[in-house]
């Protein structure tokens, strides 16, 4: 999926726990790392794929793991770069999806009036 440069970078976790039982690799890039999950099922129906580990888009400060789909390597460039932090296919083991449905948005109609009314009472 990711191609045969990848391959010297790649190393197993065994034992880690930390994708709620999937295997876990590490890309190591000198001293910046990616960890990725190998999900083995990823639409119900035994599809395989790869989440890539990064931050909650929620809170900077949450301790729970956040995970984004990783299609491609270009996937892992841009979460190398931070590119991916605020990607809506993130999932954070805490918090849930980023820019989930039952969460407002800037332009949502009434946003600023709700708000209002929240301060004013």
């Amino acid at each position: 999926m990711f191609g045969e440069d990848i391959v010297p970078l790649w190393r197993w976790k065994p034992g880690s726990n930390i994708a709620g039982g999937d295997r876990v690799a590490e890309i190591r890039l000198g001293q910046q790392y990616l960890t990725l999950a190998l999900r083995t099922d990823i639409d119900g129906e035994g599809d395989i794929g790869f989440d890539v580990a990064v931050p909650c888009p929620h809170d900077d400060e949450c301790t729970g793991r956040a995970w984004a789909p990783a299609y491609s390597i270009t996937c892992l460039y841009r979460a190398l770069n931070g590119d991916l932090d605020d990607d809506e296919g993130i999932v954070c083991t805490v918090h849930g999806p980023n820019h989930a449905d039952d969460q407002d948005d800037e332009d949502t109609p009434g946003l600023e009036e709700r708000d209002l009314e929240a301060v004013h009472g």
